[in-house]
């Protein structure tokens, strides 16, 4: 295999793959799936997700961050002070961010945990990997906030994009690197398509986010358990995921992967 792929979100600490990792790595590595960024989203997925970095170190890259989903409580000083001390031994800050979706915590509660870890990639210089979903406005109203308090912002990400042309538009302004996932590969992910397009080549990163997003082509049998109905995505898929933005942009699948390789490597300052 010499294209050689890396996936900017693949979640190895969720419950549906970590029991299944090295078989998932063979996998992946088959279809040159050589590099990925395993997210944290709690303190406990954290230092799990730090752990498959020690154990893979040439493939993993880690990160520490309270997701949205479990921002259900006020960020308290003890809790901090452990994502600082995690956040020393990964390469991005994250998952975090925004998320108004039914089910998940109030925005207040959200909003204080995703100042405080921007702050906390700011004063250790790393990268921030980052979530937004219908919370657009409030999102880059504290990411503008802090960044006017600081004399250095660092690179951003943001994972998993489906919004709107207004939206990229403001993410590609503000010099973010856009992850874009199978949804592009979905029948009602047509506008994506169109958008794809949008992205500098410079900014434009790939991922799975498995074994969320998952789409039709990418259903594998290499796991031992009942999928749920979305599932199950894996990170041996995203050379799909290529496919279609390749088609898009009127590039080759090798010209992709060589291209979101070295983007994703520049985002995480490696």
């Amino acid at each position: 295999m010499d294209q050689k792929f890396f996936d900017i979100d693949c979640n190895l600490t969720h419950v549906d793959l970590r029991a299944h990792v090295p078989r998932l790595l063979d996998a992946a590595q088959s279809v040159g799936v050589t590099s990925m960024l395993v997210p944290g989203t709690t303190l406990d997925t954290s230092k799990d997700a730090i752990e498959l970095g020690r154990q893979y170190p040439e493939y993993v890259f880690p990160t520490a961050g309270v997701h949205p989903f479990h921002a259900d409580t006020a960020p308290s000083e003890d809790e901090l002070n452990q994502l600082r001390e995690l956040s020393s031994q990964v390469c991005a800050v994250g998952e975090c961010g925004l998320d108004y979706s039914e089910g998940f915590p109030s925005p207040e509660l959200q909003k204080a945990w995703l100042e405080a870890q921007i702050r906390i990639a700011c004063a250790i210089q790393k990268p921030l990997f980052m979530h937004e979903r219908r919370a657009f406005v409030d999102f880059m109203e504290i990411i503008t906030k802090v960044r006017k308090e600081v004399s250095e912002f660092p690179n951003v990400a943001v994972h998993c994009f489906t919004g709107t042309e207004v939206e990229l538009q403001a993410y590609i302004k503000s010099d973010f690197y856009i992850g874009i996932t199978g949804f592009i590969c979905k029948k009602h992910g047509a506008s994506l398509r169109d958008l794809v397009t949008q992205i500098p080549k410079e900014r434009l990163l790939i991922e799975t986010d498995a074994p969320y997003m998952g789409f039709k082509q990418c259903r594998r049998n290499e796991t031992d358990y009942r999928a749920k109905k979305q599932y199950p995505n894996v990170p041996s898929a995203l050379p799909l995921v290529a496919e279609t933005v390749a088609v898009m942009l009127e590039m080759s699948v090798a010209q992709v992967a060589q291209l979101t390789v070295r983007n994703a490597r520049r985002f995480l300052m490696l």
